[in-house]
C-alpha cells in the first residue's frame, strides 16, 4: 500500500502537476493537427481527435499504475520490459529510436519549410536555414544543455503568450460555413498525428513523484492537464477549420498545405494578412520546435551516448553528436518538406506502438481473470493501434492512396 495514501495531495498539487502535462502537450502537434485534420472536417475530426484522446489518457493511466516508487530511474524499455519481458523492451527501444529520430526530422524541416513559406525572398536559401538552424540547436544540446533548462522557465511563458495572440487573432476571418464540410474517408489521416498530438507519457514517472506516486492523484491530473490539452488543441483546430478552405484557394487552403506539408500558421498567415499573426505565429513555431528539439534531442544524444560507452568504450560527445544528429539532418537535406509525412510516422508507428500497442498488451495481461470491463478497453485500444500502424506504413509504401487531390486556383 502506498504509504502516503492517509495524507493524499492537495488539489493545488495535482492541479501543479497537471500543467506538466498541459504544458507538454501544447507542443508541434499544435501546428500539425488542424492541416491533416481538416481533410475530413471539423465533426469527423473531433471525433478523431477525442477517440485516440482517450486512447492516450487509458495508456498513461496504464503506465503510471505501474510505476515502482523504489526505482530512482524509470525509462519506457524498462518499463516494458519488466511488463512484457525482454521482446517488450526491445519493441519499445525501437519505437523508441523511430521516435527520436522521426521527430528531428519533422522538426529540422518543419522550421526550413515554415521560414522560407511566411518569407518568400528565403525561398532560395532553405538549405542554408535548415543548416544554421541545425548547428544552433545540436550545439546548445551538447554544449550548452544547462544553460538554456535555466530560462526554460521564459521559454515556456513566451510560448503561451505567442499561442494566445494566435488565437485572438485567428478569429478575424472565422466563417462558420467553412465548418459545415464533412468527408468521413479522411479520418484515418489525422489518427496519427492526434497520437503526437497528445504524446506527454515520458513525464508521467515525474508527475507521479510530484505527488507522492499516489495513484489516485496522478490519474486526476493526468486527466485534468490531458483534457486541457484537449480542449486547447480543439479551439485551435476550430478557428484554423473555421478559417481556411478545404480547397481551391491556392496556398490559402487546407488541402494545398497538406500537400505540401506547411504548419498550420503559413496559410493562417497568408489568408489573415496580420502582421500580428504572421511574428507570433513564426515565434510560436519556433520556440515550440526548438524546446522539443532540445528535448527529443538531449533524450536522443543519452540514449546514442549509453551505446557507445557500452560497445565502443568512448564518451567523446562529437562521435555521439554526429550518430546522433547528422543522419535526421541527411535525411533532410535530401527529402526537405518532411514536416506532416515524418510526424506521421512518428504518430502512427513508434508513439502508436509505444503508447496504444504494448499499453493496451499490459491492461489486457494485468486483467485476464479480473476486472473484465477494463479488459474491454485494452481490446479497444490495440484495436486502434493495430489499425493505425498498419495504415501509416501502407501510405508511406504506396500500398494506400488517401489524399484528396490538390486543386488550385
Amino acid at each position: 500500500m502506498n504509504s502516503n495514501a492517509s495524507h493524499p495531495p492537495s488539489f493545488g498539487k495535482i492541479f501543479s502537476a497537471s500543467l506538466l502535462v498541459f504544458g507538454n502537450v501544447l507542443g508541434v502537434g499544435v501546428l500539425a493537427l488542424p492541416i491533416t485534420a481538416g481533410l475530413g472536417g471539423f465533426i469527423p475530426a473531433l471525433v478523431g481527435i477525442v477517440g485516440i484522446w482517450f486512447v492516450m489518457l487509458f495508456a498513461a493511466w496504464i503506465i503510471a499504475s505501474r510505476i515502482n516508487p523504489e526505482k530512482k530511474n524509470f525509462d519506457l524499455p524498462s518499463f516494458y520490459g519488466q511488463e512484457l519481458g525482454n521482446s517488450g523492451k526491445w519493441i519499445a527501444i525501437i519505437c523508441n529510436l523511430i521516435i527520436l529520430y522521426g521527430v528531428l526530422v519533422a522538426y529540422l524541416s518543419g522550421i526550413s519549410s515554415m521560414i522560407t513559406s511566411l518569407f518568400p525572398a528565403l525561398a532560395s536559401h532553405e538549405t542554408l536555414i535548415t543548416l544554421i538552424y541545425f548547428c544552433f540547436t545540436t550545439a546548445l544540446i551538447i554544449f550548452g544543455l544547462k544553460a538554456l533548462r535555466s530560462g526554460m522557465v521564459f521559454l515556456v511563458a513566451a510560448t503561451w503568450i505567442c499561442f494566445i495572440l494566435m488565437m485572438v487573432t485567428g478569429f478575424s476571418h472565422f466563417d462558420v460555413q467553412n465548418l459545415t464540410f464533412s468527408s468521413w474517408k479522411y479520418v484515418p489521416i489525422v489518427l496519427p498525428i492526434a497520437v503526437s498530438a497528445f504524446h506527454f507519457h515520458n513525464i508521467i514517472p515525474t508527475v507521479s513523484k510530484s505527488l507522492n506516486h499516489n495513484q489516485s492523484a496522478t490519474r486526476k491530473s493526468i486527466l485534468l492537464g490531458v483534457f486541457m490539452g484537449l480542449v486547447l488543441n480543439m479551439a485551435w483546430v476550430l478557428v484554423v477549420l473555421g478559417t481556411l478552405p478545404e480547397n481551391g484557394a491556392g496556398a490559402h487552403s487546407i488541402v494545398y498545405a497538406n500537400w505540401h506539408g506547411l504548419t498550420a500558421n503559413v496559410p493562417m498567415s497568408e489568408i489573415l494578412n496580420s502582421k500580428v499573426f504572421l511574428y507570433s505565429g513564426l515565434c510560436f513555431g519556433l520556440l515550440a520546435v526548438t524546446s522539443s528539439f532540445m528535448t527529443n534531442g538531449a533524450g536522443l544524444f543519452g540514449f546514442i551516448q549509453d551505446l557507445t560507452t557500452n560497445y565502443l568504450n568512448t564518451e567523446n560527445k562529437l562521435l555521439v553528436g554526429a550518430l546522433a544528429f547528422l543522419p535526421p539532418l541527411a535525411v533532410t537535406l535530401i527529402y526537405p518538406r518532411l514536416f506532416l509525412a515524418a510526424l506521421s510516422i512518428v504518430g502512427g508507428v513508434g508513439e502508436d506502438i509505444l503508447f496504444a500497442v504494448l499499453p493496451a498488451i499490459v491492461l489486457i495481461k494485468l486483467t485476464r481473470s479480473t476486472k473484465r470491463h477494463y479488459q474491454a478497453v485494452g481490446y479497444a485500444m490495440l484495436l486502434a493501434g493495430l489499425f493505425i500502424c498498419p495504415f501509416v506504413i501502407g501510405q508511406k509504401v504506396g500500398l494506400i492512396h488517401l489524399l484528396p487531390p490538390a486543386i488550385i486556383s
